[in-house]
């Protein structure tokens, strides 16, 4: 049960650093003028969606090259898995 909950409590941690990599990414795109309060806010609303429109293709390139290698992960374990049962029986 300790196991667990050390499991649980090591990924909270690692989705808030990410979080925070994220925030950081994001101010230093955009610079010090968000920095400025409410005025400056929308001076680097334009610059945020080019680099967003930037990052699209890397984004759906590596979520598809994520989720085709957890497929064929997943692929290669079940003929494992299959050897295994043949050799059982």
């Amino acid at each position: 049960m300790g196991d667990i909950k050390m499991s649980a409590l090591s990924n909270i941690l690692k989705i808030l650093i990410g979080l925070v990599i994220l925030v950081i990414g994001v101010i230093w795109y955009t610079g010090p003028a968000v920095l400025l309060g409410s005025y400056a806010l929308f001076g680097w609303y334009g610059e945020l969606i080019t680099l967003l429109k930037a990052t699209v293709g890397l984004f759906l390139l590596f979520v598809g090259l994520i989720i085709a290698w957890m497929g064929y992960d997943d692929y290669k374990m079940d003929k494992e898995m299959a050897k295994e049962v043949d050799k059982t029986e």
